[in-house]
């Protein structure tokens, strides 16, 4: 009897560690829906037709590489690494659970997470771009009003518009209107703020430049009238790890970078790729295993090599792609060179990998949300204004959340614990037959022969 009901009792626990399992999305559940995120690795390479069109390569390139960010579960293979990635991800999420806290009216919570991703970025000086530091700022200098701490809080802000100067209004309605207000005297400050200038030096020749997340052209390179104060420049050139640092740019005066970019690790077999490329173009035959050998020794999952010519007033593309199946294809397209054209190279993209085109993530506003919680002006100047904290308040946030009684999974654990309960019904009811006193003996199994003996 004993051992019955402790063998249905073991029965009842496993059965509730798997459903506990289901509810947190461990287990099968979490497999699966890992395994629909998992993505795919591109690199895209542009070979010149002749040295006089290298440089409209070396740019085209960067344009399809810029692109190829823009398709769902493809990650661009940067021929430009950037340290500092991981602990760049982990600050992200710290920085987005702050904004979220300062929503909530947590300050102390905001200002948890914002010292642990401040951490995170001094760690990796390279780590963080543009957006991710003006967040950041925007975040320190919200902190910093709800401490009545007027100063810092202007200072942060004005960091963070300096950086991301396309911050509107609407971004500060739903953390009060004390915060619309700072926001409109920094953004009058900011309009009338001293400039300087810049100067790339010569060790980082041919490196392409971009200043808080814009391109700017290539080094040597002079930008005048920079607003002043601190600013995110990044140099980045194919075969070379890119420096990112923030300069400080300073009120009537010329400030001087002069950084060397370092080679990469896969930088030579780069090149002799390139090189192979450029001699067998023409014979599909033997570019495709270049291209393979090229993929193998880059550690991709797909590369697309294309030769471009210029004609008047559009690019025009042939190639070939080799995908993450393995398999092989020529490609071909003419981009008009007109309002349209990034949009048409980002289709080109897709529909060579046949992956699916998403929103250009460069446009997106520094802090946009779909939640409901963006309360209009008039509804922010009110001293009481509701925020729901189960509203998806960032655009990644998941919105039009099923139910959980809409889950298959709920109704699975449902009818197992129904078995469960009369799977333990049936031991204990069969436990109360009386046994033979006389009735003992021995079992004997053998496990590697079957028997009917």
């Amino acid at each position: 009897m004993t051992t019955r009901v402790v063998s249905a009792l073991c029965v009842v626990a496993l059965l509730q560690v798997q459903w506990a399992g289901l509810l947190r999305g461990d287990g099968l559940i979490a497999e699966a829906q890992a395994a629909g995120f998992i993505s795919n690795s591109m690199v895209v390479l542009v070979v010149p037709a002749n040295t006089k069109e290298a440089t409209k390569a070396a740019a085209l390139e960067r344009l399809l590489s810029f692109q190829s960010r823009r398709l769902e579960q493809v990650r661009s293979y940067n021929l430009s690494p950037i340290p500092g990635q991981e602990e760049e991800t982990q600050a992200e999420k710290l920085v987005e659970e702050a904004l979220r806290a300062l929503l909530l009216r947590t300050p102390k919570r905001a200002t948890e997470r914002l010292a642990a991703a401040k951490k995170l970025l001094d760690k990796q000086p390279a780590a963080g771009g543009p957006r991710l530091w003006a967040r950041l700022f925007k975040a320190l200098g919200l902190v910093a009003l709800s401490r009545n701490q007027l100063v810092p809080a202007r200072d942060m802000l004005l960091r963070s518009l300096t950086l991301f100067p396309r911050q509107a209004e609407e971004e500060y309605v739903a953390y009060g209107a004390r915060s619309l207000e700072l926001f409109k005297a920094v953004l009058k400050v900011r309009e009338s703020a001293p400039t300087g200038d810049l100067q790339i030096g010569d060790k980082a020749a041919g490196a392409e430049v971009w200043l808080d997340g814009v391109a700017r052209g290539a080094a040597p390179l002079k930008l005048e009238e920079v607003p002043a104060g601190d600013h995110r420049l990044m140099l980045r050139r194919s075969g070379f790890d890119a420096v990112r640092q923030f300069v400080k740019v300073l009120p009537g005066q010329t400030v001087t970078v002069d950084a060397a970019l370092a080679p990469a690790s896969f930088q030579r077999d780069l090149l002799s790729g390139r090189k192979v490329l450029a001699a067998n173009f023409n014979q599909p035959s033997v570019i495709e295993d270049r291209i393979r050998e090229l993929r193998n020794e880059l550690g991709t999952d797909q590369i697309l090599v294309v030769r471009a010519s210029f004609p008047k007033d559009q690019t025009q593309l042939k190639g070939y792609f080799l995908g993450s199946d393995g398999a092989f294809k020529k490609v071909k397209v003419a981009l008009v060179r007109d309002q349209t054209y990034m949009d048409k190279a980002a289709e080109f993209m897709a529909a060579t990998s046949g992956a699916k085109l998403t929103a250009d993530a460069s446009k997106r506003p520094l802090d946009q949300r779909k939640s409901v919680v963006v309360a209009s002006k008039e509804r922010a100047s009110t001293a009481s204004s509701y925020i729901d904290p189960n509203a998806p308040l960032f655009e990644e946030a998941k919105t039009d959340e099923d139910p959980l009684t809409g889950k298959w999974y709920f109704w699975a654990g449902v009818g197992g614990g129904v078995v469960a309960i009369g799977l333990v019904a049936w031991l204990l009811a069969s436990g109360t037959e009386d046994v033979s006193a006389g009735a003992t003996g021995k079992v004997k199994i053998n496990l590697h022969k079957a028997s009917g003996n």
